[in-house]
């Protein structure tokens, strides 16, 4: 296999939010000049049962090609000049056969909820954990809409690291010609008033400036919002998912891909989520 990351790697099992994803997936690999690759893996037992018999794979085979066949057709419909490869892989579980494809993708797509297949790897706690091993973003597709609303949201947290998230997002706003908002959001001691609040949040203003000058630098045409709210980060930044295209966050990387606000906002933002893990990691 090629270890350059060509395509935009979109994980199917049939259902309707998997269908959605192939959609948005396609999107992305239109956009971004990639291929698209459609993937399902089939869970194989280390074992054949008794009575499992060589005709049950291929059956099984027969009954999900027309799957990938109808997801090609999908992104085809969208996108005419889209170059669309599907697989059916075997493997003893969906983890391991993500996991080989995922190391020569750009980015790994999938809906967020399922069959139990993809969307329950990524939002379980196998996911959580596997979220943080893939060497480019993971995107949740999530959200009913279609129609663009010309924004681009981060969440950031001026405790981190801010390069991987700020990458994808100044890129991924870039390629859309949409508007970047940076949203920092953060909750005051219980003891303090409003006026030591405002006076903090002055603080994180400048921090969260100092923080995107070099980004602005080098996206000097792309609009760029500086938001510092008081409020619970996924609450907040569910509520900014509501007029944004895409949502990013970072992760924290291979043992713990996912505090509780990466967690949150993919169980509750309102468009895609995608999750950048740290550079290096």
């Amino acid at each position: 296999m090629s270890t350059e990351r060509t395509a935009i790697l979109v994980g199917t099992d049939g259902s309707t939010p998997s269908d959605r994803a192939i959609g948005w997936a396609a999107g992305e690999a239109a956009r971004l000049g990639k291929e698209l690759h459609i993937l399902h893996v089939l869970e194989t037992p280390t074992k054949t049962a008794p009575g499992n018999t060589g005709g049950d794979r291929a059956s099984l085979v027969d009954a999900w090609n027309p799957v990938l066949r109808a997801g090609r057709d999908t992104a085809l419909l969208r996108h005419p000049r889209l170059k669309v490869e599907t697989m059916l892989v075997h493997d003893r579980t969906v983890a391991g056969g993500l996991r080989h494809y995922a190391g020569e993708a750009a980015e790994v797509v999938v809906g967020h909820r399922g069959r139990g297949g993809f969307a329950s790897l990524l939002l379980g706690s196998t996911g959580l954990h596997l979220a943080g091993r893939f060497p480019g973003p993971v995107t949740i597709v999530r959200g009913h809409s279609d129609t663009p609303l010309g924004e681009v949201v981060v969440g950031l947290d001026l405790a981190g690291d801010p390069a991987p998230a700020l990458d994808h997002a100044f890129a991924a706003a870039a390629v859309r010609g949409s508007r970047l908002r940076v949203l920092h959001a953060w909750r005051p001691a219980a003891h303090a008033v409003d006026v030591d609040a405002q006076l903090a949040a002055g603080g994180r203003y400048e921090r969260l400036a100092a923080a995107l000058a070099p980004w602005r630098g080098r996206h000097t045409d792309l609009k760029v919002v500086e938001d510092v709210v008081v409020g619970h980060p996924v609450q907040m930044l569910a509520q900014a998912s509501a007029e944004a295209d895409l949502l990013v966050v970072g992760s924290r990387g291979r043992s713990f891909p996912l505090g509780s606000v990466g967690h949150g906002v993919i169980h509750h933002a309102h468009c895609p989520v995608a999750v950048v893990r740290p550079r290096g990691d």
